[in-house]
């Protein structure tokens, strides 16, 4: 870890009172940053409805203020929390198949590109790398038995804590249907910081479709 692992950003603007009063309200059942983590997680999905929209660049603190906002941006309010605890976080890139979209979006697939950038987070916990995946349990012991993500209803968000959610490939020798590798077209790789794979790849906000998906979804619950 390193000190852009920690540091406020644009986006994760955990200096701000928005992301004081929400680490405030935070009650981990222990005092270990897996603890403080996964109480977190529990107030984001609590305080935060989830809704439709494409503005990966919001800051923290926005979402916050409004009270809602995308998967994306309740897992960037999730890094910045963390951030503010001193517990490092980092991305990886995952460019994901449109086609992961499809059971959500059956009559506006013209809107969904054929490729999607999702920026997975990853907590230095105990000293080593945990992807958000992993904050409730090993993704092979959570796979067994597991009700597969159908991205239909439920959010990834949520998802995280309910089932194995694994683009990695890790359960597929022990439950094939968690396996989500499958709609993963291309791994872009670590960034020690979210605003930095925006920078580096864009935005869906940044197309037409992107912007016309935002004219038409932007706010609507996508629970």
């Amino acid at each position: 870890m390193n000190q852009r692992n920690v540091e406020s950003t644009p986006i994760l603007d955990y200096g701000s009172p928005a992301v004081a009063g929400l680490v405030d309200s935070i009650r981990p059942a222990d005092d270990s940053d897996t603890g403080f983590l996964r109480a977190a997680h529990a107030a984001v999905s609590r305080q935060i409805s989830p809704v439709y929209t494409v503005k990966e660049r919001q800051p923290v603190s926005q979402t916050i203020e409004r009270r809602r906002g995308s998967c994306s941006q309740r897992l960037a309010c999730l890094e910045a929390v963390a951030r503010r605890r001193g517990v490092g976080t980092r991305v990886r890139a995952l460019w994901v198949s449109g086609t992961f979209w499809n059971s959500r979006f059956p009559l506006a697939r013209l809107f969904i590109p054929g490729r999607v950038l999702l920026a997975w987070p990853q907590f230095d916990l105990e000293g080593a790398w945990c992807g958000i995946e992993e904050i409730y349990g090993s993704l092979e012991h959570r796979a067994e038995g597991a009700v597969p993500f159908a991205n239909d209803a439920e959010t990834l968000f949520e998802a995280v804590l309910t089932t194995a959610v694994d683009f990695e490939g890790r359960t597929r020798t022990c439950s094939t249907v968690c396996d989500l590798s499958r709609f993963v077209v291309e791994n872009g790789g670590l960034f020690d910081r979210r605003d930095d794979v925006f920078e580096r790849f864009g935005s869906f906000e940044d197309t037409w479709k992107g912007q016309a998906f935002e004219w038409l979804y932007a706010g609507r619950s996508s629970a």
